[in-house]
């Protein structure tokens, strides 16, 4: 583990500015352009780099040296990792064991509905701990590095996956019962159902039956009263009844016949039910086994479970570190190379001004015994540019007296007779030998080195303010209070740099101490605002009071508009 403390030459207990002040010592000493042709240089740089950005950001720093004291303090052995872990795997156990316990009191399942659910869930609990169990074991090898790991990494994967395959069967099995349970479970309330409706409809024949007789006996006791025609109407009647006794008595035989097939079914179903609980049984049986069977391994796989998360999350955390370091370096070199790009065009442009300016000259030279001349433009001009210096001159000189001046309003006049029409322009252009083509060519010179003249100003005032930044920056470190008031209203305010209240509390705060006023006045705005420093209205109050009586003029202007 890299020691950053002894990279940047600081103790532990360096503040900040100590840190900062080494690192810009030691980063201009081992930069890559200020040795090209070392290459352990371009390492340290690298080093530097790193250990700054850790030791630079309290966050990062307080994490570094929680590792710092973690690699010198003694570790714990194997067996005492191993046994803490069984601990708290035996504690995890009796947990589960115990909600399960009350969620088989509270609910109101039965027995076969409590056994697939058990059994789902050590089916998924047995593939989920065997996947962890593969993955553990992977991470032991990777971390160990030796044979004897990865051999046994091979022979416990395929253990683990065997058992996971069992795992898996069990499953497709219980879910086949339980398909089987539905299908029966409503085949049994069809025929229930059905059964319901062929007793009330055998009840319905019954009863028609029964008025039937009753009827015929009626008919029977009126026969023997009556004679003649009415004798013959009740034997006509009797017949007709007896043919739908007949019929009826047909009917209720086909519901018995229906009936004793009701109950053949039903039977059928009560065989096949009580054949479905026997499997059911056998299945929590057979459960029951399983788990003693595997709950050791089920403690162990916990146990490595846990390991490996830890693990893992620790390894997560690196990564992240190391990818914040990483784009740090990036952003660096990026400036650097920017940096670098920019003093390669700055360069550059200040010889391309000094042609410029040369060839400039020599078109004025081309231009002073032509029309061009008489009106003070280049032969390049625009007629736009002709006329407005036209306009200007004729300005400039009519209403005045004087040979002098009146001859040269006079020339003045002439040139724009010429050169202000387009045609009698490009005859006299003709006319000195200057073609169309040329003017157009030089137009788009002059065009581009706007461009770039433009890009130069940017960027030359840009390095202009980076220059006096890291002179406020070296200046405000050695402890100059102007200094470090200005570094933090740049901090602050953001206009040429990205906002960062922490560096302008930061600096602030150390001109505050020199009793600097106007950094007073902000560092009591920073605890008003809670910018860069936790929000305190009491501090922020007091240091804008002691501002106002040292002549801050914001803080009076402050003070003065709270009395109000």
């Amino acid at each position: 583990m890299k020691n950053y403390y002894q990279i940047l030459g600081v103790k532990p207990t360096a503040t900040e500015a100590e840190i900062k002040s080494s690192y810009r010592v030691l980063a201009k000493k081992y930069h890559p352009d200020v040795n090209p042709d070392d290459a352990s240089a371009a390492s340290k740089f690298a080093d530097i780099n790193e250990a700054n950005a850790v030791l630079s950001d309290p966050q990062a720093r307080a994490e570094y040296d929680a590792k710092l004291r973690e690699a010198a303090a003694p570790h714990p052995s194997q067996e005492e990792i191993i046994a803490r872990q069984r601990a708290q795997a035996q504690e995890a156990a009796r947990q589960a064991a115990f909600r399960n316990m009350n969620m088989n009191m509270g609910g109101r399942r039965d027995a076969a509905t409590m056994a697939r659910m058990r059994a789902q869930a050590q089916a998924q609990a047995q593939a989920n701990m065997a996947q962890a169990q593969i993955q553990a074991l992977v991470n032991q090898a990777y971390q160990q590095g030796v044979t004897e790991a990865r051999a046994q990494l091979d022979a416990e994967i395929k253990k683990l996956k065997a058992a996971l395959a069992t795992a898996v069967a069990e499953n497709k099995k219980i879910k086949a019962l339980e398909d089987s349970e539905t299908e029966l479970k409503r085949k049994l309330r069809d025929s229930e159902e059905d059964r319901r409706d062929l007793e009330q409809e055998l009840f319905n024949r019954d009863r028609e039956a029964t008025l039937a007789n009753t009827r015929i006996k009626e008919l029977e006791e009126a026969l023997s009263e009556q004679g003649g025609n009415a004798a013959k109407r009740a034997r006509n009647e009797n017949s007709e009844l007896k043919a739908e006794l007949d019929k009826a008595k047909k009917t209720i035989k086909e519901l018995e016949r229906e009936k004793s097939a009701i109950q053949a079914e039903k039977e059928k179903i009560e065989k096949e039910k009580s054949e479905l609980s026997d499997n059911v049984s056998k299945l929590e049986r057979d459960n029951k086994q399983y788990d003693l069977k595997n709950s050791a391994q089920i403690r162990l796989q916990q146990d490595k479970r846990r390991q490996l998360q830890d693990e893992i999350d620790g390894l997560n955390k690196k990564i992240d570190e190391l990818t914040a370091e990483l784009e740090a370096v990036r952003a660096e070199n990026e400036q650097w190379q920017q940096y670098a790009k920019s003093e390669e065009f700055l360069s550059d442009a200040e010889k391309r001004i000094e042609a410029w300016t040369k060839k400039t000259n020599a078109d004025k030279r081309l231009a002073k015994p032509t029309l061009y001349g008489d009106l003070g433009v280049l032969i390049w001009a625009t007629d736009e540019e002709i006329t407005e210096t036209y306009n200007k001159l004729h300005k400039r000189y009519s209403g005045k007296t004087g040979d002098a001046i009146v001859a040269k309003l006079q020339k003045v006049e002439a040139a724009y007779v010429v050169l202000g029409d387009p045609d009698k322009r490009r005859e006299y252009n003709a006319s000195i030998n200057i073609t169309e083509e040329r003017v157009e060519a030089e137009r788009k010179l002059i065009a581009e080195n706007e461009s770039i003249m433009e890009e130069y100003r940017n960027q030359l005032a840009t390095k202009e303010f980076w220059q006096r930044f890291d002179e406020l920056t070296a200046a405000a470190m050695e402890g100059d209070a102007e200094s470090q008031y200005t570094l933090g209203t740049i901090y602050y305010s953001g206009e040429d740099i990205d906002i960062d209240y922490e560096q302008a509390y930061f600096w602030f705060k150390e001109a505050a101490k020199q009793k600097h006023a106007d950094a007073m006045y902000y560092l009591g705005m920073c605890y008003l605002n809670g910018h860069g420093t936790e929000k305190n209205e009491t501090n922020g109050q007091g240091f804008i009071r002691q501002a106002a009586k040292l002549g801050s003029k914001p803080a009076q202007k402050a003070v003065k508009k709270q009395g109000q």
